[in-house]
């Protein structure tokens, strides 16, 4: 066996050089369209993979990827996807980057807690890779913004904690016709499945009507960073697949790992005819979804959380907002280009660019609106 292996590596090696030979011919003087020397330098443990090649690339890099959600799936799919060189990445969050985070969001440091995901993201991504593009869009997902924020890109790929905008994204690809890469994880168990729309079940004729109110939560359960990276890896090598035109080995097929004993099944999926998004005999209209502009989510620290969601990006002028927090009595610990977060007493809060507001360490509602109110009104 080990001389056998010794064989497939070194007859894989020869290939290899036998490429890199070729790809160094027209770097010494001109670079194949589309891609610099230091490109080409880059990606080019990946160009060699058989079946992949300057083409394959090509490919990736003409690419436009939406990443919803950068948290723990998330960062993770990020750090994948920037490093393998999907040309555009769009970056959707509308969080601030805590200090919990950090055991498992590994695109994130201490240096940039209190920043908006998105903006520090943006960051660590074009320090990993600086020949894409990154688009931050600080915002929450809801029913009235989804399909705007999808729009004109070729893959979705959630990286999303609830159902509820997971839902909102399902309908959007199924009616924009975008592929939606599936994932969820919690404590050390997670599933992925790849949905194309026209083609296999979606999301909601296999997870259909579930109430985020009563599934168990990462910041009540926990999460094992080892599923996040299995789990946003197998989403990752999906999209790929995708990109490069190959179909994907997750296409209605449920797949389920579990870390406790090393388990990893695949559950077949057939579309339901009568599922009221994708079926082509609906019994009924797809269930109304909770489009809240203000919500409370899980608290930190114990503390209660208040989100104010807008559907439209505000695009705020944040010096105005910054010297109101200041006149207010507020202290900032950290000013972004998207976003402030400040702290007075027990009460502490970030406004993102888009309008996007978090308060926490109030009472309540009531006190969470007149708080906001107070800070984004003269």
């Amino acid at each position: 066996m080990i001389c056998c292996l010794g064989l497939i590596k070194d007859t894989r090696c020869r290939e290899q050089d036998k490429l890199l030979k070729q790809l160094s011919i027209p770097m010494a003087r001109s670079t194949p369209d589309g891609f610099t020397e230091k490109e080409i330098d880059y990606y080019s443990r990946q160009i060699v993979l058989r079946n992949f090649g300057l083409e394959g690339q090509r490919k990736l890099k003409n690419a436009k990827v939406c990443v919803v959600g950068a948290g723990g799936l998330g960062s993770s799919i990020l750090t994948q996807l920037t490093s393998m060189g999907v040309g555009t990445i769009r970056v959707v969050d509308r969080d601030i980057v805590e200090i919990s985070n950090l055991q498992r969001q590994h695109l994130y440091g201490v240096h940039v807690v209190g920043y908006p995901k998105v903006e520090a993201a943006e960051m660590r991504l074009k320090q990993l890779n600086p020949f894409i593009e990154i688009e931050p869009v600080p915002l929450s997902v809801t029913p009235g913004n989804v399909e705007r924020i999808i729009q004109g890109t070729d893959v979705v790929v959630d990286g999303l904690d609830s159902m509820t905008p997971r839902y909102a994204l399902n309908r959007a690809c199924q009616k924009q016709g975008v592929p939606y890469v599936f994932g969820a994880v919690i404590m050390q168990m997670g599933n992925a499945s790849t949905l194309i729309p026209g083609e296999t079940a979606c999301l909601e004729c296999f997870q259909g009507n579930l109430d985020d109110a009563e599934l168990p939560s990462c910041s009540v359960l926990g999460v094992h960073p080892s599923i996040i990276s299995l789990l946003a890896s197998i989403q990752v090598s999906e999209t790929i697949k995708i990109l490069l035109g190959e179909p994907p080995v997750l296409a209605n097929q449920l797949l389920f790992a579990d870390l406790k004993d090393l388990s990893v099944e695949k559950i077949s999926l057939a579309k339901v005819e009568s599922c009221p998004v994708c079926g082509s005999k609906p019994l009924k209209k797809p269930r109304p979804l909770h489009d809240s502009n203000f919500e409370e989510v899980c608290g930190r620290e114990n503390r209660r959380v208040f989100v104010f969601s807008p559907d439209e990006h505000q695009n705020l002028d944040m010096k105005e907002v910054n010297q109101r927090i200041r006149s207010l009595g507020h202290n900032i610990s950290v000013q972004g280009k998207m976003g402030t977060t400040f702290s007075k007493d027990v009460v502490k809060g970030s406004i993102l660019v888009s309008g996007v507001t978090i308060i926490e360490g109030v009472s309540d509602k009531t006190e969470a609106k007149k708080l906001r109110d107070s800070l984004l009104k003269d």
